[in-house]
């Protein structure tokens, strides 16, 4: 399995289920990582080993070169890329090394809005990969019709998500606020103070836990417009953190302001901790809050919507309880990790059938 690096994200929660998960029996994994190692790859079994490449650039041959003779020491037959970047790294690692691997591409957020040039990278690098799963229907469109990929080489996978007894729906202390993202321009934070400032003339008492890596231009901006908000009381920016389960269990709403998604991780954690939430119509977002009847789909940049659910679910504890326990059981039914697991072992045998003549374990 090939990313970037292991940091807290939805794709790398996703590699990281995967790689864990799969039969060892039948798999032996192995994690490459085209830049560095990561702060969350220590979250990996110990059965499933990690190999940084440290490229320096997106275009560096000797990493690429470095990627080729890995894979032949290590007997891999199958690789599974988990974003654009790793995956235009490996078909042209294949290509000027002469290498062929049976390639599954993992598209959790393509640039459907992004550039025409990555769009272009896409369709001349992507369309011929031997498996794509696309986390949204709107991505599983993306593959087929915009790249090329045939139908019956593409799907959509839900991402999974562990979950495990239901916890106490009902919280107490002061109204908190979880937004699991980190501090990008896509991701929204920007409206989230809007909503704040809205909110906090209707609720003066709540916190906001900004939850995900804050570092850059972009930080520094939301970070400013927070103070001059007046919002520095309730806004906390936690950073990466390790106690997620933890501290989604303290909460009493999860939020998601992005302009644009595939299906996150964040918001399955949110419903597998038994949240309500309230989230921007991105994505998978609605389909999966609506089927589960535990939040609010509103329009991006609907400010007074936010504002207002959840005000609702600040004053009728009750009922955000009852929410998050229907969010609960439909994220276990459907989105469990067990499933998402099966079905990826179910097409790495369709490809790698006939590719070991004898027993034995196959490498990914």
């Amino acid at each position: 399995m090939v990313i970037d690096t292991v940091t807290r994200g939805g794709a790398e929660r996703v590699l990281i289920s995967l790689a864990n998960g799969l039969d060892r029996e039948r798999f032996r994994v192995h994690v490459i990582t085209t830049r560095d190692r990561g702060d969350f790859a220590d979250e990996l079994a110990p059965h499933v080993s990690v190999h940084s490449l440290h490229r320096t650039t997106r275009w560096d041959l000797a990493a690429m070169r470095r990627f080729a003779k890995l894979t032949d020491h290590l007997g891999v037959q199958l690789v599974h890329t988990h974003s654009h970047s790793a995956a235009y790294f490996v078909r042209l690692a294949g290509a000027l090394h002469g290498r062929r691997w049976r390639h599954v591409m993992h598209d959790h957020h393509g640039p459907v809005e992004g550039s025409f040039a990555l769009r272009l990278a896409d369709r001349l690098l992507l369309r011929h990969v031997d498996y794509y799963f696309a986390v949204s229907d709107r991505l599983a469109r993306y593959a087929t019709e915009s790249l090329g990929v045939p139908a019956t080489r593409a799907e959509r996978l839900a991402n999974g998500v562990d979950v495990g007894q239901a916890p106490n729906a009902e919280r107490t202390g002061e109204f908190t606020i979880v937004h699991l993202a980190r501090v990008a321009p896509e991701k929204g934070h920007d409206l989230a103070i809007r909503i704040a400032t809205h909110l906090a003339m209707h609720l003066p008492s709540f916190r906001w836990l900004c939850i995900g890596s804050a570092e850059g231009p972009y930080s520094e901006v939301i970070r400013d417009q927070v103070r001059r908000s007046g919002l520095a009381s309730q806004f906390t920016f936690l950073g990466e953190r390790a106690d997620i389960p933890a501290l989604l269990r303290h909460a009493h709403a999860g939020v998601l302001t992005s302009r644009w998604e595939g299906l996150p991780m964040a918001l399955l954690e949110y419903m597998a901790a038994a949240l309500p939430v309230v989230v921007t119509d991105v994505g998978d977002c609605a389909r999966v809050v609506r089927e589960a009847g535990g939040g609010s789909v509103l329009p991006i940049d609907d400010v007074d919507g936010f504002a207002a659910a959840l005000l609702d679910l600040a004053q009728h504890p009750e009922v955000a309880a009852r929410a998050g326990l229907r969010n609960y059981e439909h994220v276990r039914v459907h989105y469990g990790s067990e499933a998402m697991v099966l079905r990826v072992s179910e097409v790495y045998d369709r490809l790698l059938a006939g590719a070991s003549t004898g027993g034995g374990t196959l490498s990914a």
